[in-house]
C-alpha cells in the first residue's frame, strides 16, 4: 500500500504543503467533512471529472506532519511520474481515498488526517515510526493530472512498449553499423562473436560453468564485471539461472574462448528495469570460459 503514495511533485505543491503545515493552529482554514477529514483546496480547474472506484488517478503528491516532509516524489525517478492510484473503497472513514473522490482533475488540495490512522490503516504498519506521535496528523498535498479507465492504462502501456522496442531495434542497428559488425544473429536473436577458439568439449546442460564477464549497454557504459571483482561467475549451465542469451552464447564456447556476446532484450531482462540496465536494453558482454565442472550430486542419506 505505501507504493501507492510514491508519486510525482511540482515544486509549486511542496510549497502548498509547507504553508499548510506549518499553521499550527488546530485546522485553521480547514474544512471538515462528515466522517473527519479535513480538507483545504487550493485551485478548483472546473473540470467535470471525478476518480471512481476501479478507476485510476494520476496524481502528484507530497506528504508529512506538520513539521516533518516525510516524502518528497521530486527524487522519484521521471519513468514513474505521475503515479497511478487504482481507486478502492475508503480503508478508514475519513482516509486519502475520500479525499481523492472529492477532487476533479486539474485540482490541488491538502488533507488531513490522523497519523495514527495513516500508518496503521492505510500503510498497514504494526506501529507508528518513531518519529511520528499517535496525536499527530499526516498532510497529503495532492494535484489530480489525470483520471483513467483500466482499459485506457493497459492501452497507453502497450503503446509505450511498443514504442521502447522500436527504440531498442534502432539503437542496437546504430550500433551494429557503427562497428562494422555484419555477424548473423541467431534464430532467437543472440550475437556471437567469437574472439578466441578454446580447447575441448563445449560445456553441457547441467555442467557448471566458470565465466569472466564485463557488460556494457550500446551507449558503451560499463555496468557490472567479474574481473573488477578478480573472481569468476559460476552458474548451472541451462538451468535458467542466467538470461537466456548468456545461457545460449556461453554453450558455443569452450574452455578458455572468448566471445562478444550482444543480447537484445528478449534474450535479456526485458521490460525489467534492472537499475543500471534501463528496460529494453540490447546489453554486449566481453565474456571469457574459465572452467566446466560436473555438478555433483548430493548423497541420499540412508
Amino acid at each position: 500500500m505505501r507504493k501507492l503514495f510514491f508519486i510525482a511533485l511540482s515544486g509549486m505543491l511542496a510549497g502548498l504543503f509547507l504553508v499548510s503545515c506549518n499553521q499550527q493552529s488546530k485546522h485553521p482554514g480547514f474544512k471538515k467533512t462528515d466522517s473527519g477529514l479535513y480538507y483545504k483546496f487550493y485551485h478548483q480547474s472546473g473540470d467535470t471529472v471525478q476518480p471512481k472506484t476501479a478507476e485510476y488517478a494520476e496524481v502528484e503528491m507530497v506528504y508529512g506532519t506538520a513539521d516533518s516532509v516525510l516524502f518528497d516524489s521530486r527524487k522519484i525517478p521521471k519513468a514513474q511520474r505521475p503515479m497511478k492510484i487504482p481507486m478502492i473503497k475508503s480503508i478508514y472513514k475519513g482516509d486519502i481515498y475520500e479525499g481523492l473522490a472529492m477532487m476533479h482533475v486539474g485540482d490541488s488540495a491538502v488533507f488531513e488526517t490522523n497519523a495514527d490512522s495513516v500508518f496503521k490503516k492505510l500503510f498497514r504498519m504494526r506501529k507508528l515510526p518513531a518519529f511520528v506521535d499517535s496525536t499527530q496528523d499526516v498532510y497529503f498535498s495532492i494535484k489530480l493530472v489525470a483520471v483513467k479507465t483500466l482499459k485506457q492504462m493497459q492501452a497507453e502501456e502497450s503503446a509505450k512498449m511498443i514504442k521502447l522496442q522500436n527504440q531498442e531495434n534502432k539503437e542496437r542497428e546504430a550500433y551494429l553499423k557503427a562497428h562494422k559488425i555484419d555477424t548473423k544473429p541467431t534464430a532467437s536473436g543472440l550475437i556471437f562473436i567469437s574472439k578466441k577458439l578454446g580447447k575441448g568439449p563445449h560445456p553441457k546442460v547441467g555442467e557448471k560453468v566458470s565465466v569472466h564477464y564485463t557488460g556494457y549497454l550500446l551507449n558503451g557504459k560499463k555496468f557490472d564485471s567479474s574481473r573488477d571483482r578478480g573472481k569468476p561467475f559460476e552458474f548451472v549451465l541451462g538451468k535458467h539461472q542466467v538470461i537466456a542469451g548468456w545461457d545460449e552464447g556461453i554453450a558455443k564456447l569452450r574452455k578458455g574462448g572468448k566471445a562478444t556476446l550482444i543480447i537484445p532484450s528478449s534474450l535479456g531482462y526485458g521490460a525489467r528495469n534492472m537499475g543500471p540496465i534501463p528496460p529494453f536494453s540490447t546489453l554486449v558482454f566481453d565474456v571469457e570460459l574459465m572452467d566446466i565442472n560436473k555438478v555433483t550430486k548430493a548423497k541420499k542419506i540412508k
